[in-house]
């Protein structure tokens, strides 16, 4: 563990016993944090166990990758200043079934578009009428994004700001100054709590480390407040560790958004609120500027640039990618076919309409083409045609598997992968039986991520994805290639490389 200074003194039978300053990181502190922000599960209220070291190594891994460092699963020089940075208290990792683990993270948002709020107090060092300011600055800059309106309300407010330090009575205490800042809750609790402990201040270029700029944590901690978890992507507003200044939202934030509240009726579609309006200008000259999609058009199309989708497959010969409710096809990489993208529902002809995002999809050995949704499946023909309807225990499957994040057949062996998660099995399409030891871990694919959110066989070649990586496997080695990952939408799609997607070439070890 990484370390500044240690005290230590020998007593009998040869023991040590060291005493610790405050800035090194014991296994006690580290698996602490772990658990707290849901890098590893928490322990059993009466079962009395330890973790291992591979699970800790495990939990560290995952932390890494989260906040986008090298994922070498120890407590190097950079990943132990995560455990001392300023950050949210709120857990990292959310387990939803709407999710995989990658871009943003929603929990429940509010069920109308007309959200009140009271501010309870100030500060210790910020007056009560300057947060008012700050938040309904705070407000604008998520309002757009979601059709909102938000309105000061002192009876039953949705959304209660306060300023409370250590304990404070909602099971998650602040622990002084530094480190956790702040927390909030999502719908329809809607309570924002920033710790009192610290030194709050509203110059985003405050040179002093001890002064945390409200601002920026307001619009995080709001994003919370209006149904949003915490992001892995390190320009986001959502992602959990303190960045200043915040001048936008970032794509991420705004399909979370666009996500929680479109199919939310506007009581009031007309109205605005003057407080809205007004915070707009009420902040100094580092006011957010409000991010707008490339296209005014009601088809607001993600880019692909932007390096995340929900998942891509070969189908045809052909690569195709699935994110929210469109499909691009490409003949080759780089090369997408005229007239896409194109809405899923327009290729896959009697696909569910409430169905509207493809996170499994494959194409059997037949032909036939099937995509995944909780635990059941619909098969298409080879022209995209709804033949039948079943559920996914048909394929050997215990009932205990909800959800598939992968399928894909290798052209190793002719078998179907069925990857849920951190465990996958290996299913025969000839006989319709799964293989004898199945299921095994993830890890038994080395150096290869988890949980992949795509695997798919092009060209001869084994691919995995995961987030805007991916990496290329070598089947006669069992692992992959030392040279990847490489970043999937500068390989893949035709995006230009930008200094973000230089990052996605380091060499991370899986």
């Amino acid at each position: 563990m990484y370390s500044n200074v240690v005290f230590c003194s020998l007593l009998l039978f040869g023991s040590v016993t060291c005493l610790i300053r405050e800035e090194e990181l014991t296994v006690l502190s580290v698996q602490e944090f772990l658990t707290k922000y849901g890098y590893l599960p928490e322990k059993i209220k009466g079962f009395d166990y330890t973790y291992t070291k591979q699970a800790i190594a495990d939990g560290v891994k995952k932390m890494q990758a989260f906040a986008g460092l090298p994922q070498t699963g120890r407590i190097d020089v950079e990943t132990s200043k995560l455990f001392k940075m300023k950050r949210c208290g709120v857990k990292d990792i959310v387990k939803t079934k709407s999710t995989r683990g990658k871009r943003y993270i929603l929990q429940q948002g509010w069920d109308k578009k007309t959200i009140t709020y009271s501010v309870l107090n100030g500060s210790s060092t910020l007056q009560k009428s300057r947060i008012e300011s700050l938040m309904a600055a705070g407000l604008a800059v998520w309002a757009p994004h979601g059709g909102l309106t938000f309105r000061q309300h002192e009876t039953k407010p949705d959304i209660q700001v306060s300023f409370v330090s250590r304990d404070h009575g909602d099971g998650f205490p602040f622990d002084g100054p530094g480190r956790v800042v702040a927390h909030a809750f999502p719908p329809p609790h809607g309570a924002m709590h920033f710790d009192d402990d610290e030194l709050w201040g509203d110059n985003p270029n405050e040179e002093d480390e001890d002064v945390t700029d409200f601002f920026a944590v307001a619009v995080h901690e709001i994003g919370h407040a209006l149904g949003l978890s915490h992001s892995n992507v390190k320009a986001s507003v959502m992602y959990p560790y303190y960045q200043v200044p915040v001048e936008k939202l970032h794509e991420d934030d705004i399909l979370g958004m666009r996500e929680l509240y479109s199919s939310v009726t506007n009581e009031n579609s007309r109205e605005v609120s003057e407080a809205t309006t007004e915070a707009v200008n009420s902040r100094s000259s580092v006011v957010p500027r409000f991010t707008k999609a490339d296209s005014e058009d009601e088809e607001d199309i993600p880019d692909l640039c932007f390096t995340y989708y929900d998942t891509i497959q070969v189908i045809q010969g052909k690569i195709f990618v699935f994110e929210e409710e469109w499909v691009w096809v490409l003949s080759e990489r780089k090369q997408i076919e005229k007239g896409y993208p194109k809405r899923f529902h327009d290729v896959f002809v009697g696909l569910p309409k409430y169905i509207n995002v493809i996170k499994t999809i494959y194409e059997k050995r037949n032909g036939h083409i099937v995509i995944f949704l909780n635990r059941n499946y619909w098969e298409f023909s080879s022209r995209f045609r709804l033949i039948k309807r079943g559920r996914i225990t048909e394929y050997s499957l215990p009932p205990q598997v909800s959800e598939l994040t992968t399928v894909f057949v290798s052209n190793y062996n002719n078998r179907t992968y069925l990857i849920e998660e951190e465990r996958f099995w290996r299913f025969n399409e000839d006989t319709g039986k799964m293989d004898r030891g199945y299921p095994k871990k993830m890890s038994a694919w080395r150096k290869v991520p988890t949980p992949v959110d795509a695997a798919i066989v092009w060209k001869g070649d084994t691919f995995f994805f995961q987030g805007p990586r991916f990496w290329r496997f070598d089947n006669r080695l069992i692992q992959a290639h030392e040279y990847y990952p490489l970043p999937t939408a500068q390989i893949w799609f035709p995006c230009d490389p930008t200094p973000e997607m230089a990052r996605y070439l380091t060499n991370e070890e899986a």
